[in-house]
Order: structure tokens, then sequence, then C-alpha cells
């Protein structure tokens, strides 16, 4: 039997699949053969005749100079090829220029103003005419000055972006994680099966192409659905439905490696450089375009929003090779979680309020696994902090990541301009979140521990236990196509 015991739907899918293989590779050639030479997030004004620019961000020049010391430490930790003092002599470069810039705007105002006033008032034609002639250089000064200015500031503004973020007081700085949490540890038998070899529950064609049978298409959905169900109704989260593609502007803007996802080839695109990308609604980045200039009411926080869907991200896969298997698949149900807090105190009460549903949620599988903090050289440039779920793979020998929660503070809120106001101020918020449930590798993890997986005992399950006959699960397939 095929996903859900039907050889024309499991024929329907393979085709779908085909399409979609063939879709991606004309993806990746599309981009190995661009080169990105602007952002998306910063446009100057020379490049804005072809692109207009979607955001705006905020960029915090003083706060980030200001506190050089822990910048500096944020850069050799992460292993980052970044000096800088040289983003920091550009940074002076761009602010003399900008002065110089804004001395003429002023002073072409100021002639303006003096040339209205002297009309009006009936001056004599050569001092009207020495107002305009002076008008007239200041012009050309300050289209000259433009053009001078807009190299420098983009030279510098996108070195300025590529900085991290500050690190996290409890990430670690070295290169071995650090422990937060173990439950069980693995058994010292070797030369375990790969779960693969359970050919009556997985087909497993590439790291693109795989299908899930039997109880294994069950626990896929269910295990997704019951721990949804369980940041709601134990957590106090809002479950939402989100984009399965974000455009490369909130890329940027969370500092995402372009390569992580799949770009999308779009026929008619109106702004060139801020292209799609194939995430899934399960992504952090999923969320942002929500959050987007969005100033909320001190009162409704902090936000906490849960996402069941599907996740698209390469990068992660590669830790598991190099040998394929559901280990490096790039794509996987997930359960995704994002919160939005007020003060830098919450964000951390809210990463360990995540953290304690899944470790319910994984307790209850009663399998090996940990919780750690990784290292900051593994981190990507927005994350302060990162607690990595982590089950142990016996055929691999080696713990694997099933979910990641990151602590983010206000560095991507600036970007995105997300913010809330008190009195008269506005605060950027602190955003906390992660996939916490990655559906394959999980399975993978429970057929290795010899774990029946209709056993399994899911919390935040629905009171029928979350079972379905395979008679529903046919007729909901079915309906997709209806």
């Amino acid at each position: 039997m095929g996903l859900f015991c039907c050889e024309n739907c499991l024929s329907s899918a393979a085709k779908v699949m085909l399409g979609l293989q063939i879709v991606l590779r004309s993806c990746r050639a599309a981009q190995k053969g661009s080169i990105r030479k602007i952002s998306a997030l910063y446009i100057t004004g020379d490049k804005a005749n072809e692109n207009y620019a979607t955001l705006q961000p905020y960029l915090d020049f003083a706060g980030t100079f200001d506190e050089a010391a822990s910048l500096e430490q944020s850069i050799a930790s992460r292993g980052l090829d970044i000096s800088l003092e040289s983003v920091f002599r550009k940074y002076q470069k761009y602010q003399t220029h900008h002065e110089q810039l804004q001395r003429v705007v002023g002073e072409r105002e100021a002639v303006t103003k003096n040339l209205k006033e002297l009309t009006k008032k009936g001056g004599s034609e050569q001092q009207i005419e020495e107002l305009k002639e002076q008008g007239k250089t200041l012009r050309n000064d300050l289209k000259a000055l433009k053009q001078a200015l807009y190299p420098i500031e983009d030279d510098f503004i996108h070195d300025f972006l590529h900085l991290p973020n500050r690190l996290h007081a409890q990430c670690p700085t070295g290169d071995q994680e650090v422990l937060l949490y173990r439950h069980s540890l693995p058994g010292s038998t070797s030369n375990v099966p790969s779960h693969l070899e359970r050919k009556d529950l997985i087909h497993f064609v590439d790291n693109n192409r795989y299908y899930m049978m039997e109880q294994a298409a069950h626990f896929d959905v269910n295990a997704m659905q019951s721990l949804g169900r369980y940041f709601v109704t134990k957590g106090d989260f809002v479950q939402t439905a989100n984009p399965d593609f974000v455009r490369c502007v909130l890329l940027e803007a969370n500092a995402t490696p372009l390569a992580d996802y799949h770009m999308v080839r779009e026929e008619h695109l109106q702004n060139k450089i801020n292209t799609a990308y194939l995430t899934g609604g399960a992504a952090f980045e999923s969320y942002l375009g929500a959050m987007t200039k969005l100033c909320v009411y001190p009162s409704v926080l902090p936000l906490r929003y849960v996402c069941c869907g599907r996740s698209y991200n390469r990068a992660e896969a590669q830790h598991y090779g190099p040998t394929p298997s559901l280990y490096t698949a790039t794509q996987t149900n997930a359960v995704q979680s994002f919160v939005a807090t007020q003060t830098a105190d919450e964000a951390n009460a809210q990463l360990e309020h995540i953290l304690s549903l899944a470790i319910d949620f994984y307790k209850a599988l009663d399998l090996p696994f940990r919780i750690v903090y990784a290292p900051a050289a593994s981190l990507t440039p927005s994350e302060s902090l990162r607690a990595v779920i982590e089950v142990y793979a016996s055929s691999l020998q080696r713990y694997v990541c099933v979910g990641r929660i990151s602590n983010y503070g206000d560095f991507v809120s600036k970007r995105i301009l997300f913010s809330t106001r008190r009195e008269k101020h506005y605060d950027f918020l602190h955003l906390v979140g992660g996939p916490v449930l990655y559906t394959t590798r999980l399975i993978a993890a429970l057929l290795e521990h010899n774990i029946r997986l209709e056993d399994c005992k899911l919390v935040g399950a629905s009171s029928s236990g979350g079972k379905h006959t395979m008679e529903q699960d046919l007729q909901q397939f079915k309906d997709l196509f209806t």
C-alpha cells in the first residue's frame, strides 16, 4: 500500500513530485547563473529607477558602534570574516559626506526662502537674479554630492547590514555546545539498521522526494497536529496558517542565507531583486511578512503564535550526510513557534516556556533526547542564542536536531519595523521562535529505536487519541483535488 493506501493517488502524487523536481532543478540553475549585487533590504537612490524599496530598515548606527566591544566578541565567536574597524571607517566617511550633503540642502532651502520673500517684497532684478544663480549652483552641487554619496552609502550600509547580532549571555562562545536538559541515555548497541530498511513504511527516492506509508503517514500528520494543539491548549498560543513563499527582503531582514531555500522563478516579476523563495509555512521567516511595519499595543504582549505546515530548509540537512536518508531530507512537516515580547527578560522567559512545552512532548515518546545551547559559530547572524532539541539517531551513533528555538532580541524587529508604542516612544520588540518539531527526523529516530509508531503517546492528541482510519485519510487526500 502507498500513501493513504491508494495506488492511483500515489501515482498522481509521484507525477506532482516529479514536476516539482524539474522546477527545483530550474531554480537551482537560475540561482547559479545570477549574482546578486544589490540588496533588497536597502536600495540607494541611484538604483530606485529600476527597483523600488519595499522596506526601509531602522539603522541604529550610534547604538551599534557605541557597544563595539560586545560586537567584536560576537564577530570573533561566530568566526566571521568582518573587520568592525573597517566598517566604522566607512561609517565615518559616509557621515562626512552625508553632513556635507545636508549643509547644501540647508543652504538651498535658505536661498529658496529668501527668493520668495524678496520677490514678494519687490526686490531688485539684480538681487533676484543673483539668488537664482546661487540656487542653480547649489542645485548642481547637490546633484553632484548625491551621485558621489551613492557608492559610499551603498558600500557602507551593506557592510553594516552584515554585522551580526550581539550574543546572549548564555550562548557558548567556544566550540562545544552546553547541555541544558537530557532525558535517558542512548544504548550501547552498534550497527543498528537504518530506518530506510523499513520499506513497508518509507519509500525514499532522494532528499527531495520520499513517501511515508501506513503508520508512518499517520504519525507524520498526527504528531504535528498534536503538538500544535498542545501549544494552543496548554501554552496559550494562537494557531496560524502562514504562506509557503517568502520574499527576499524578509530573508535578508532575518539574515537568512539565500542558499538555505529554493528560489522561485517568476515570469512577471516587478521588483527583480525581491524574488520569492520556497520556505514552507512552518518557517520563522514566513511570519515576518505579517509583522512588517506593525505597531501593537503593549497590552496585547506577549504575542504567541504556532503554525503547523511544511519546511523546505536545505542547509540543516547537510549536517547529517553524506548518505541520503530522512535525516538529510530537505522537506518535512514541522511545527513553528513565534513569540514577540516587549523586553529581553520577557523573551528569556518565553524561550523557557516553549522549551518546557517541547520537553513534555518528547518525554511522552520516551526516547533519548537532549536540549543544548548551540555554540556561537553555528548561529545565523540574527540569532543571539539557540536552544537545539536533539534525539539520538542509532544508525548514525549521534544526536540529530528535531527542533530549535532561537532568541533574536530586537535585531530582526528593527529591520522589519515591528514595534510597540510606550507613551511617546516606540520600542522594537524582542523575538523568540523556531521549529519545535521536524517530523521526518523524529520518525526515523523512533523506527531505529524499535518504537512502534502506533503505540507512541502524543501529548495534545484529540480525544480519539489522534487515530484515524485509512478510509478517512484517503477521503481527506481526495478532497484536495475536488
